[in-house]
């Protein structure tokens, strides 16, 4: 196969714009996807896992992780990786780069992500990486890892894209976010719902369980896979 089936491909996308990291041993080995997240995200882990598991040959993992960053403590994280396969050099290819600087690979934004980028990468971006600030009635998307020029990229793309009207904030540092205000919150709600795990619906600022919104049909998703 030159790509995995559209929606692995589409949801892919989504996945490595947030928690998805694809690694690399060296320039002419293969590459493999890693997925880490908190425990309390464990039943969209299980669901990536499901989705990804012709392409994986361990069990999904618990593990604790010494966290200095912050204060030193442990905190529990669910992980799995797929196998190492030339599959994955595509996409490798588009989401990292070499900085001239000091030759560190880091993550990007694909430059042409508006044809990679639809309503499926987005739930997944958003079930990653986004939040709903209450208070505010807005939906936040953590896009700290990415330069500016990046961030203003990826909005750019979901407004074109799918007609989602945003904002790029900056954060801290040189850190910026897509901010989602609230006239948006339903047409996002509307776009990413079928593909929004029922556990990750409070990152729309929903209930698990609330109705009519439940319409995520797990069978429909993967029949092509």
């Amino acid at each position: 196969m030159s790509r995995f089936p559209k929606y692995l491909n589409d949801a892919l996308i989504g996945i490595l714009l947030s928690d998805g990291t694809l690694e690399r041993s060296s320039d002419t080995s293969s590459v493999r996807l890693s997925i880490n997240m908190s425990m309390k995200n464990c039943p969209y882990a299980f669901h990536l896992y499901n989705l990804f598991e012709p392409y994986i040959d361990t069990n999904l993992k618990m593990s604790e992780i010494l966290n200095k960053s912050i204060s030193i403590k442990y905190y529990s994280i669910v992980r799995f990786k797929t196998i190492c396969m030339p599959l994955l050099l595509l996409y490798y290819n588009l989401f990292y780069k070499k900085k001239r600087i000091n030759n560190r690979i880091i993550k990007i934004v694909p430059e042409n992500i508006e044809s990679q980028f639809n309503e499926i990468s987005l739930a997944h971006l958003i079930m990653g990486d986004g939040n709903y600030l209450n208070e505010r009635n807005i939906i936040r998307i953590y896009t700290n890892s990415f330069t500016r020029m990046d961030v203003l990229l990826l909005s750019n793309t979901i407004n074109k894209n799918l007609c989602i009207n945003n904002k790029v904030v900056h954060d801290r540092n040189d850190q910026y976010l897509i901010i989602i205000e609230k006239n948006n919150v339903n047409i996002t709600r509307e776009v990413v719902l079928p593909y929004i795990h029922p556990s990750m619906k409070y990152k729309l600022g929903l209930k698990e369980k609330e109705s009519p919104l439940e319409n995520f049909d797990y069978f429909s998703i993967i029949k092509d896979i």
